[in-house]
């Protein structure tokens, strides 16, 4: 226990003078190094003859001291528990975050396929009833052809009257409807991406911020003023504002 006294704890060797000019305990190295142009270094067997000390109260200064660092030392391992509790706190709310942007774009995403599915549904129907209707009078008007061509000479004129009659109805009503649909060329969809949403989430450093608080802060009143509100209906005969 006296070496631990004794012993200087830079240099680890035994401490033999006192500079008074810095108050410090010093080994030989110490006034080599730190104190040669120091005017009042002594041995400690002489320093100890100009000073006075209570070992009584040296031994309550320790005792203060240690608790001080006892509590700090509790206090940063306290808080070193918390920042990990609030780093968890945090990391699961910057996660919830991202979900419901998941859900949010899904939703969007979702929605945008709704619409292109019934784009494709409208065009699709429109398209397959012209496709019928072209196949029915196109099939009307085979089944004519052909009945006119097996006509032999001998047939009789109200027969081909008939005929004739009917092949020019459904040639009218060919023409009409290739008239009242008339080619437009191949129908295409065209997307045009919002991209409102693209550049407002990539001009974004990040989800957000984070500030370090402090739950036992104290705040500090740094000025103070008065401001006198009362009305003339008050009662009261003062009314101010701090």
């Amino acid at each position: 226990m006296e070496d631990l006294l004794l012993t200087c704890d830079i240099h680890n060797k035994k401490l033999n003078m006192f500079c008074q000019d810095h108050d410090r305990l010093c080994c030989s190295d110490c006034v080599l190094l730190n104190h040669r142009q120091c005017t009042k270094v002594a041995l400690i067997s002489e320093s100890v003859k100009m000073f006075s000390f209570d070992m009584q109260q040296l031994s309550i200064s320790l005792q203060t001291i240690l608790n001080q660092l006892n509590m700090f030392k509790r206090t940063q391992e306290a808080s070193i528990k918390c920042v990990d509790v609030s780093y968890g706190e945090k990391l699961q709310e910057i996660r919830d975050m991202r979900n419901k942007l998941n859900a949010t774009l899904d939703e969007l995403e979702n929605t945008t396929l709704k619409k292109l599915d019934e784009i494709r549904s409208t065009l699709q129907t429109s398209l397959k009833e012209d496709v019928e209707n072209c196949r029915r009078l196109k099939d009307k008007l085979q089944q004519l052809s052909e009945a006119v061509q097996n006509l032999g000479e001998k047939s009789n004129n109200e027969i081909q009257f008939t005929a004739c009659r009917k092949c020019l109805e459904k040639i009218q009503e060919s023409e009409t409807f290739l008239k009242e649909n008339p080619v437009k060329g191949l129908n295409t969809m065209k997307f045009q991406a919002n991209i409102d949403i693209q550049q407002y989430l990539s001009k974004n450093s990040c989800l957000g911020r984070f500030v370090v608080m402090n739950p036992n802060q104290v705040l500090t009143v740094k000025r103070k003023s008065e401001y006198n509100v009362k009305r003339s209906n008050d009662t009261s005969s003062t009314c101010f504002i701090v």
